[in-house]
């Protein structure tokens, strides 16, 4: 449905430029005008790079009869929390994107919210596929699976999320992701400081990947120049396993409480537990010319061991490509190296009708690379289905410009 470009009867160009943001398909739209800017709030919901959301969102407001006089600025918005600011000044003609916030944010969080995105449940489909080179007698092993993750956001800044790994093949990745699995059971909050220092977090708690259970702590600051930021992560975590029972009696092995269809959802807490405080301090460079992001990353694993990680990122419109290399402190870690793919699988857009749940693929399937055999050391953590090398770039100014501009 396109966006009536009609005013209703007493309603002001700004009203009817929240309207048909909504009619476009944004949530949690604000808007306010004051005598010095017009501000507008919106979130993606519609389109699934956000980018393009809001390259939409622009042309709405070019087009809503806007008081020319006024800056406006758009502030998007990741589960409520301010994420981005996308300004307009009449002087210099054209659109501007940065992480930084200032008084229009404080002035339109308080005007009342259209398309509330709290409850909207999301049934996102993750297809993930995983290759290790580790035996002389074939050229890869592999994973193939399919990993449906239900979402839905909460309260500003929070999201609960369930997934279930469901094995297309596996061909040497052991017997857990043989069965149907949970993935991810977490429940997340997203802040941002409310002094407009230009500190945006998050803490998780629930289940991650490889089956650690705990909490996590992430942080990150951009410099004024918003090519460069630093970014941190800390978790306490502890390793479960989900999966049938290892235990034999006469040979056979003992049976659960869940039928054996549903074994893989058997829940065995770690009988010795061996919690560990793992963490990691980055340094990132985005080269706009290039798209491209350059990160170092010091990091303690989840072994407790040590190590540096460099990665190159180039990001493209519907995907992000890496390639990776690890070196341990310890001597018997060996350099390790990868390459890791992610790609938003069409529909590239999505439409949702009220409260009925919303099916379709992710915004990002996953593919990874472990070049050099490493198994044992450089074990990470993630902390929601959706962490990956490209969400983790939707919310990048220049990256953002990048979309408006084309």
């Amino acid at each position: 449905q396109a966006p009536s470009d009609s005013l209703t009867l007493g309603e002001s160009r700004v009203e009817a430029a929240a309207r048909r943001l909504v009619e476009a398909g944004f949530t949690n739209v604000r808007a306010v005008e004051t005598a010095s800017f017009t501000a507008f709030t919106v979130e993606n919901d519609y389109y699934k790079i956000p980018a393009e959301g809001f390259a939409r969102a622009v042309q709405i407001l070019e087009g809503a009869g806007l008081d020319e006089s006024k800056p406006v600025k758009l502030i998007g918005t990741s589960y409520k929390v301010p994420e981005v600011t996308i300004s307009y000044n009449p002087s210099e003609g054209r659109w501007q994107t940065t992480k930084r916030l200032d008084a229009s944010w404080d002035t339109v969080r308080k005007q009342p919210m259209l398309n509330n995105s709290f409850g909207k449940v999301d049934i996102n489909v993750y297809p993930q596929v995983s290759l290790m080179n580790l035996i002389i007698t074939q050229v890869y092993q592999s994973l193939w699976q399919i990993s449906p993750a239900l979402e839905v956001p909460l309260w500003p800044g929070a999201k609960f999320s369930y997934q279930v790994k469901i094995p297309i093949v596996n061909d040497g990745y052991g017997l857990t992701e043989s069965l149907p699995h949970p993935g991810f059971i977490t429940l997340s909050q997203r802040f941002r400081d409310p002094w407009h220092l230009n500190v945006l977090g998050k803490v998780t708690l629930g289940i991650f990947n490889s089956s650690y259970m705990g909490a996590s702590l992430e942080l990150a600051y951009w410099f004024p120049n918003e090519r460069f930021w630093v970014d941190t992560k800390m978790a306490y975590l502890d390793q479960v396993r989900f999966g049938p029972s290892l235990v034999a009696v006469d040979g056979v092995r003992k049976k659960g409480p869940l039928p054996e269809w549903l074994a893989g959802f058997w829940f065995h807490p770690n009988a010795v537990p061996n919690w560990r405080f793992i963490w990691n301090v980055a340094a990132n460079y985005y080269c706009p010319a290039l798209q491209t992001q350059f990160t170092l990353r010091f990091e303690r694993y989840l072994l407790r061991d040590y190590g540096f990680k460099f990665e190159m990122i180039r990001h493209f419109r519907h995907c992000s490509i890496g390639f990776y290399a690890m070196k341990g402190l310890d001597r018997a870690a060996h350099t390790n190296g990868g390459f890791r793919f992610q790609i938003a699988l069409p529909p590239y857009r999505a439409r949702r009708y009220g409260y009925v749940p919303r099916i379709t693929t992710s915004g990002q399937m996953g593919m990874s690379y472990n070049a050099n055999n490493e198994q044992y050391y450089y074990r990470e953590i993630r902390s929601e289905a959706s962490d990956n090398i490209m969400s983790k770039n939707y919310y990048n100014p220049f990256y953002i410009g990048a979309a408006l501009n084309r």
